[in-house]
């Protein structure tokens, strides 16, 4: 019997980014490995992460079944390419999967429906579904009482299930996919690596999928292949950013370990530059440990969401206590780490003054890196359920997810166009739409002012004198001088916005918006509008901040460390090969400033390069805006 030829696709939107900024697709290694391991030559399969690569190779050999790996950051890609796949391949066996999948019967039909080419949608973990359902195909099929577990399908109109398989704490039998070569041609590609320790996550918070579709429990893959993975793709990866996918880095006593191991291939290869980790929720002690040894490249994640008690207790978040949180920051700093913090808003029960005193505790325990974000629905979290989004009157819009756009050209000259889209909350019971709009503008200001340092400095003396930084910045919402940047940055925060899905898909299948759409004029607010001051603002932005902090602050003093702060972040268009400035000391010393290393590459990254996305190239490889900074080289004598 010929072997059954199978594609797996793990689908990214590829016209806006290059290879360095895409992820290698673990997620389907994982599946291929372990089909691979059980079918052995009874099965050919390819993987796949550009569409058009996809599409070729249909159209060049046929393939028995097609695997596609869903997300929210793919879905209409994925719809569209299958789709065109069903048509081209109507013998075929279709499936889906991914962690995005509601329990709610009625999501899941309207979920099949919505991906109506696939014959079956995979539950949870797809190894065993996945490779058990080939065998299945190529023996049993249409005995639909001998299908494996985990599946679900539309069927006569009504949603038919298997029964789900037990899930068990260690993961034996699925083989590294790393070390079996699967992934190989992506690392040669440049992606980014990813690496998964374990799976799931104990906590149960409700705007997660994370804890849901792991049934609350962390599963742990074998230490020593994940060691040698780690020695394995240092040695044929030069990506300067790796992603460790694990939900709770740290949790584990032998995290510790693949930290060290992480960091050996950087001191002996000098990459990666920079790891993302998620840190366990409630930081402990190996989190420290585990900071001290990735040093630089790690950015400690130790989120807190919310800090009002009864919206913890809403979204079953257990956050340790702020007098803790604060003695942790001290520590991370003590390590020469910076230190980063996620808030959502508006979460049930959160109100806007709730939600400003917690931004003040964080600026207070000086946490480096305040990232607020708008809540979103997600598929498979808790707070996406109708009894959820009734308790807590939530309504909701639509916005793109920036950079997740293009049209994919199949081989018989087809055009197959697809965005992707969010829904998002813009008010709560308890939180309007207009002080989510309010609050737009204010996070803007937290992102430019104090997450990428441009005024940092400043904001941390008038806190020494009195002046929370939210209220600096609040003040700025109202300056005078400001007023045609925040009518700009407001319009532009307002139009993003749709009412119905139906509206924004209309308004971007529009030829003229849809070359918009694909020229990258829909980045992120936060990074455009940095870039926009950076750019034609700057001097009023120093002014209106020297203006914001005067009287709170001796004169002397704030003249003084404005000048350093203005000549350290200046504007895009200064070229001076160095800045002599005053420290701002009580010495007086003169200090030699010089752009840095990285501020010729990220002026070309923010340059505004053809169809590229700006905000994706930042977020994949590991830059920062504030990269584009002076810094400081030596005194003057």
């Amino acid at each position: 019997m010929p072997a059954q030829i199978v594609y797996l696709a793990d689908l990214a939107h590829t016209q806006a980014v290059t290879d360095a900024s895409l992820t290698v697709p673990l997620n389907i290694g994982y599946v291929s490995a372990y089909a691979k391991a059980a079918l052995g030559d009874a099965v050919e399969i390819r993987l796949f992460k550009h569409p058009e690569k996809l599409l070729a190779a249909v159209a060049e050999r046929r393939p028995d079944v097609v695997g596609i790996a869903n997300y929210g950051w793919n879905e209409h890609l994925n719809r569209q390419i299958g789709k065109y796949l069903r048509r081209q391949l109507p013998e075929a066996l279709m499936v889906i999967g991914g962690p995005n999948i509601d329990p709610e019967e009625a999501r899941r039909v309207a979920m099949l429906r919505r991906h109506d080419y696939a014959d079956f949608a995979v539950v949870d973990g797809g190894e065993e579904p996945f490779a058990e359902l080939l065998t299945w195909w190529r023996d049993d099929r249409g005995d639909h009482s001998r299908l494996p577990r985990n599946l679900l399908w539309l069927e006569d109109g009504g949603l038919r299930r298997t029964t789900e398989r037990p899930l068990a704490k260690q993961i034996d039998g699925i083989p590294s996919p790393y070390l079996g070569g699967f992934l190989d041609e992506f690392l040669a590609a440049g992606m980014v690596p990813l690496f998964e320790t374990n799976r799931g996550c104990p906590f149960a918070c409700t705007f997660c999928a994370w804890g849901m579709a792991s049934k609350d429990l962390v599963r742990r893959f074998d230490l020593e292949t994940s060691l040698q993975e780690v020695r394995y793709v240092g040695e044929r990866s030069r990506a300067r950013n790796w992603i460790v996918c694990d939900a709770n880095f740290g949790i584990l006593k032998r995290d510790v370990e693949v930290a060290r191991e992480i960091r050996a291939v950087r001191e002996k290869r000098g990459t990666p530059q920079k790891c993302h980790v998620w840190l366990a929720k409630n930081v402990t002690d190996r989190n420290l440990e585990i900071g001290s040894i990735l040093g630089d490249m790690v950015v400690p994640v130790m989120a807190v969401q919310s800090l009002d008690e009864q919206v913890l207790k809403n979204i079953k978040r257990d956050n340790i206590s702020l007098d803790t949180y604060r003695k942790y920051q001290e520590k991370f700093h003590a390590l020469g780490s910076a230190t980063y913090s996620d808030v959502i808003v508006p979460l049930p029960a959160e109100t806007l003054q709730t939600h400003l005193s917690g931004l003040r505790e964080l600026f207070a325990a000086d946490v480096d890196v305040i990232q607020n974000h708008n809540m979103r629905l997600l598929a498979g979290a808790e707070t996406n359920s109708t009894e959820t989004r009734t308790a807590y009157a939530f309504q909701t819009r639509y916005r793109l997810i920036h950079g997740d756009a293009g049209a994919y050209r199949a081989p018989n000259g087809e055009e197959i166009a697809a965005f992707e889209i969010e829904e998002s909350l813009r008010s709560t019971a308890t939180m309007t739409e207009a002080e989510l709009f309010h609050l737009r503008k204010l996070h803007f200001l937290v992102d430019f002012c104090w997450n990428i340092d441009v005024y940092k400095r400043l904001l941390k003396l008038g806190r020494t004198h009195g002046q929370s930084p939210v209220d600096v910045l609040q003040s700025l919402l109202s300056e005078p001088t400001l007023a045609a940047f925040w009518a700009e940055f407001d319009a532009e925060s307002q139009a993003e916005w749709f009412d119905t899905e139906d509206d924004i898909r209309d308004y971007f299948s529009e030829p003229q918006n849809w070359q918009r759409l694909v020229g990258q004029e829909f980045d992120k607010l936060n990074i455009k509008y940095s870039v926009r001051v950076l750019e034609a603002y700057k001097e009023t932005f120093d002014a209106a901040i020297l203006a914001a902090l005067r009287g709170g602050v001796p004169s002397a003093e704030l003249a003084t460390e404005a000048a350093f702060t203005f000549a350290e972040h200046p504007p895009l268009s200064e070229s001076r090969s160095e800045v002599v400035v005053d420290t701002g000391a009580a010495s007086r010393r003169r200090m030699r400033l010089v752009p840095s290393t990285q501020r010729r590459v990220l002026l070309e990254i923010v340059s505004g390069q053809p169809g590229l996305s700006v905000s994706k190239i930042l977020n994949t490889q590991g830059y920062r805006l504030r990269d584009l900074r002076y810094e400081v080289v030596g005194e003057v004598v």
